[in-house]
């Protein structure tokens, strides 16, 4: 409390002020991770699909290979069939795992964000609390300040026990605050 009757610079505004655009920008980066996120997870299917039908038309293949009787020629189609089965499958396999790593380092980011906006949030609410906290100091301190001032009556002797006391409880109080801070209630 400043001593010219001035009260003290609330800078609780500034703070909440970077918390509102800190959780401003990281619900917009949210919003385009959501939309990555849905893009991306669209293209797993149709791979995961394009690799099951290669995968299943290599096995027919190697079937048709087992239980070739036919002229070399076929034999050698069957071959150059049953190499491109297996290279189109493994060329998709390849696609749907770098496209399930980029859906993780999506929802790991997502998981980040959300993270802190919850930390954001918890950091408003201590501030809005701490600034209860002190709003509520600064009326105590005005009410102890008027009861040690005043007099009940004109030309009496203010009782000098009630003044020690309201004092002490007013330390008490501020004791009390200052530790309810630190410990972070």
């Amino acid at each position: 409390m400043t001593t010219d009757n001035t009260r003290p610079y609330d800078n609780y505004d500034a703070f909440l002020a970077r918390l509102d655009a800190a959780t401003t920008s990281l619900t917009t980066r949210a919003g385009s991770l959501d939309k990555a996120l849905a893009a991306v997870s669209l293209l797993v299917e149709p791979y995961e699909s394009a690799v099951r039908k290669w995968e299943r038309r290599r096995h027919y293949v190697s079937e048709q290979l087992a239980a070739h009787s036919g002229s070399p020629q076929s034999y050698t189609a069957l071959c150059e069939l049953h190499v491109v089965a297996g290279k189109m499958e493994s060329m998709l396999r390849g696609r749907v795992e770098r496209v399930t790593e980029k859906l993780a380092v999506i929802q790991r980011r997502r998981e980040a964000i959300d993270k802190s906006l919850l930390e954001l949030e918890l950091s408003r609410i201590k501030l809005t609390s701490s600034r209860m906290l002190s709003q509520d100091r600064e009326e105590l301190s005005g009410i102890f300040s008027d009861l040690a001032g005043s007099t009940v009556a004109a030309g009496t002797i203010p009782d000098m026990g009630l003044l020690g006391d309201l004092k002490e409880a007013r330390e008490a109080i501020i004791l009390a605050e200052a530790l309810i801070e630190v410990k972070g209630y």
